[in-house]
This record gives structure tokens, C-alpha cells and sequence, in this order.
């Protein structure tokens, strides 16, 4: 029997950075999807979370519109590029949360890639296992992510974040505070990248640098934009700001001053609700309401639509900061919220 643990992510600073080729700063955290099972002639998982067997054979890699297919998206890239491989019997449980922006979706991806990368000895690099989970995401499931998920989930460390150039794929290991726990928020509300608000800001960035021709976002500075459509300066200049307060943070960090990463994450909400128009009124009300209750600093963390949101808190008070913002959040909303309390975690093992 063999049993692979993959990490969830949140991304601390640079959203919406990565298909742009520009900086972000993610970390993998401890709340993990499972997958646990051994090699058999064909694919036959069960899932815990739906409570059902899907089952598969490998000459039959069509799209269910199931959560069976990011399995079949790992086998249609490890085929595609002529590995031999063959089924697997298991099970896929976990605490990571469905659809809350802490990148599940990427989580079992690389669960099912290291399961097999380990069942039929293909020793893969971590790189490459990134960038073909990335691969597989994109072109069989369909979400046009970047390679800030899968690259987290992958190389993620304990205790630290990861400062990452996602055009280079350069990276460096950056200390968090102990002392300091992150709060995830979900929502309740659920999103799906595929979502066409997500794929019109992509494509919408895209054309920026197709038309200034540049090719990563941090080419660009906000005076190129002048000639552009309003909406698309709007939108592309908080890319722009967005890449600067990644390499802001990663100096702040540095010197152990996470007052000053508090208040530039804040900068990133206000900035990206603002201008890029991916928050919603519950995600503010948390940001709000987490500053008011004497948070670092908070922001919407994942694509935005929903989903998650982040607070830097000191770690002896992030249990009982939890319960009152929770308790907050209910007398407004009634969505099913939930909080979680993570730190930075290693990578899929």
C-alpha cells in the first residue's frame, strides 16, 4: 500500500501575477488531500468527500465533468509524453476543503502524479511534475491556470514561504514568523476557475502584453499603459503593483517585520477589490472585520469569486480571533462558513 499526502496552498502576496509570468509569494500548508491505494490493471478510486467509486480504463481519457478527471488528466499527460504506467485501486480522503481557493484541485492532481511517479518508478523532478500537472490542468481539465499551484504544492517547505519568479521558475525559501499563525476564512461561497470572469481577466492581460509587446508583467511599468482602454490600464496596473508588493514583502520578512507584510497585504485587498474586481462583500466584510479585531494585516487569497481569505494573526490569539470573526460573519451571511488555522507545510510526499 502506498499513501501520498498533498498540500493545499495559499498564496500570502501576488495574485493574479502568475499568468503574467510576474512574482508570487505561495506557500503549501498543512491541510492535505490523501490518496492512498496500489498499482492495478485499471483506475478504480473511491472518494470519501462524494462518497463514490469512479472507475476508468486507460484507452477511455474522456471528460466526465467529474472530480475523476484531474486523475485522467494525469494519465492523458503522463501517456502523451510516452510513459508506461498502468491503473491503481485506492482511496482519496483528506481536510482539505473543496472549492474554498486553497487549491484543491491542483493538491489532488499532484497526489495522484506522485502516487504514480513513485507506483511505476518514472522519477520525475519535482520541476517537471509542476509544470505537468500545470499542463494537465490546463489542457485537459480545461481551468487556464499559471503554475503558481502546482509549483507550491510541489516544492513547499516547512516554515517557510516561497518567493517565485513564475517566468523563470526561480524561487527562494523565505523564514515565516513562528509566532504568527495564518487564518484561512472560507467563505462558503464556492468558485470555479473556469469561470468566465476569471478567463476575461487572463485573456484581458494576455493582450496587454501581446500589445505592448512585452512578454512577462514584470516588463511592464504603469506609464506604458497610457494609450490603453481605461479598463485595461485599471486591470494591468494592479498587476504591476501587485508584483512590487511581492518583492516588498519578501524585504520585510527578511527583516522580521511582519507589521509592515500585515499592512501590505491589506494594500493588496483593498487594491485588487478595487481594480481588478475579484472580491465580493463577504471577503471584505473579513478583511474589515479581521483588522478591526487587531489582525496584521488581511487579504482575499486564490482567484477571488468567493472562496478564501487570509489573516495574519499572533498565533496565541488565532483560535479565539477565529471564533469571534466567525461568529461576525455569521450574523451577516448565511453562507456555511469555516475557518482554519494553517502554517507553512511540506511539499507532496
Amino acid at each position: 500500500m502506498l499513501r501520498v499526502q498533498s498540500p493545499g496552498r495559499v498564496n500570502l502576496i501576488g495574485e493574479h501575477t502568475d499568468y503574467t509570468l510576474g512574482y508570487a509569494m505561495p506557500m503549501a500548508v498543512n491541510l492535505y488531500t490523501v490518496l492512498e491505494g496500489k498499482r492495478d490493471e485499471n483506475v478504480n478510486i473511491y472518494s470519501d468527500y462524494f462518497r463514490e467509486w469512479r472507475s476508468f480504463t486507460l484507452n477511455e481519457l474522456k471528460k466526465e465533468n467529474s472530480w475523476i478527471d484531474y486523475i485522467k488528466a494525469i494519465y492523458w499527460i503522463l501517456l502523451k509524453k510516452k510513459y508506461e504506467i498502468q491503473g491503481v485501486k485506492g482511496r482519496v480522503y483528506g481536510n482539505l476543503p473543496l472549492g474554498a481557493g486553497l487549491s484543491s484541485s491542483a493538491s489532488f492532481e499532484l497526489a495522484a502524479l506522485a502516487f504514480l511517479n513513485r507506483a511505476y518508478d518514472l522519477y520525475l523532478p519535482p520541476r517537471d511534475m509542476a509544470l505537468m500537472a500545470q499542463e494537465a490542468e490546463n489542457k485537459f481539465v480545461g481551468v487556464p491556470c499559471g503554475i503558481l499551484d502546482q509549483f507550491a504544492i510541489t516544492f513547499g517547505k516547512r516554515d517557510h514561504v516561497i518567493f517565485l519568479d513564475t517566468d523563470t521558475l526561480e524561487y527562494e525559501y523565505i523564514t515565516f514568523p513562528k509566532d504568527v499563525s495564518v487564518v484561512v476564512f472560507y467563505t462558503g461561497i464556492k468558485r470555479e476557475l473556469v469561470s468566465s470572469a476569471y478567463a476575461e481577466r487572463r485573456q484581458i492581460a494576455e493582450e496587454v502584453l501581446r500589445i505592448l509587446g512585452k512578454r512577462t508583467s514584470k516588463e511592464v511599468n504603469e506609464s506604458d499603459l497610457t494609450h490603453l482602454p481605461s479598463f485595461y490600464r485599471r486591470l494591468f496596473g494592479y498587476i504591476i503593483r501587485e508584483n512590487r508588493r511581492v518583492i516588498q514583502v519578501r524585504r520585510a520578512l527578511r527583516k522580521g517585520d511582519i507589521i509592515e507584510v500585515g499592512e501590505i497585504l491589506t494594500r493588496a485587498h483593498r487594491d485588487i477589490a478595487r481594480n481588478y474586481g475579484v472580491s465580493c462583500e463577504e471577503l471584505d466584510f473579513f478583511v474589515n472585520k479581521a483588522i478591526e479585531l487587531g489582525a496584521y494585516g488581511a487579504r482575499l487569497t486564490g482567484a477571488g469569486f468567493g472562496g478564501s481569505a487570509i489573516a495574519l494573526v499572533e498565533e496565541e490569539k488565532a483560535k479565539e480571533f477565529g471564533e469571534v470573526i466567525l461568529k461576525e460573519y455569521k450574523k451577516k451571511f448565511s453562507w456555511n462558513a469555516k475557518y482554519f488555522i494553517v502554517k507553512p507545510s511540506d511539499g507532496v510526499k
